[in-house]
């Protein structure tokens, strides 16, 4: 055997698993240090919701509390984005055949949503229900939407990217490809929509209701077209 064995794919996975337990635990960590150093500015403006992140502060408020509070917007942002990266680095990292990396992406990116809220929820008593209002990301603007909602995209996410890891290494007929990836994206479209129609509302307030049926249609349509790629129907052979 020429040079070092590659890993095994269940020691890949057991990596992955801690690295997505691991950034969950300091994603939440993070969010509880954050929520108690607004808590003086929250309560000159939300008294009611002291350490809930609905009602969003405005760019104006945080400029008041001063410079360190102001640049908390952009640190959270880069935040955000520095997550991602890390999920896609391990990800590229733990690839060994083709659609590896995409399926670990996937599943890793789940776990850490899921154990992100499990965390929260051990730390700090949040959120009080699934019905609870969150904010999901702040790039570009505020994503916000109540708890279940992330967390039925991350379940989709979780089965695909497990599919993904058990079929890896098919190919796919390129039609096949491309309808699948259409619905897909046009499913995360919807679902997008449905997290960015109330993120003014959010700001200032607390949205009266979700738009549900633009989450569901999108949730639907993604979830019949990532499930479809992640099967990987092989291609005939002729």
């Amino acid at each position: 055997m020429n040079g070092q064995a590659r890993p095994r794919l269940g020691t890949r996975i057991l990596a992955m698993l801690l690295l997505a337990a691991a950034l969950a635990y300091v994603e939440a960590d993070v969010v509880v240090y954050l929520r108690e150093v607004l808590v003086p500015l929250r309560r000159a403006h939300f008294p009611a919701a002291l350490r809930e992140p609905l009602p969003l502060l405005n760019l104006q408020q945080l400029a008041e509390a001063g410079p360190q509070v102001a640049s908390f917007h952009t640190l959270e942002q880069v935040r955000e984005l520095a997550a991602l990266a890390v999920l896609a680095a391990m990800a590229a990292a733990l690839k060994r055949r083709k659609g590896e990396a995409w399926a670990f992406f996937l599943v890793s990116f789940a776990l850490w949503d899921f154990l992100y809220y499990a965390f929260l929820k051990a730390l700090m008593g949040w959120p009080a229900s699934l019905s609870t209002w969150d904010v999901l990301f702040l790039v570009p603007v505020p994503w916000v939407a109540p708890v279940w909602a992330p967390l039925a995209v991350s379940a989709t996410l979780l089965l695909a990217g497990v599919i993904s890891l058990a079929t890896a290494g098919r190919e796919m007929p390129t039609k096949v490809k491309l309808t699948a990836g259409l619905m897909a994206l046009a499913g995360a479209a919807l679902v997008l929509a449905s997290f960015l129609l109330r993120a003014r509302q959010a700001v200032g307030g607390v949205p009266k209701r979700f738009d549900w049926p633009w989450f569901l249609a999108g949730w639907l349509l993604g979830s019949v077209g990532l499930l479809w790629l992640a099967m990987r129907p092989s291609r005939r052979r002729r």
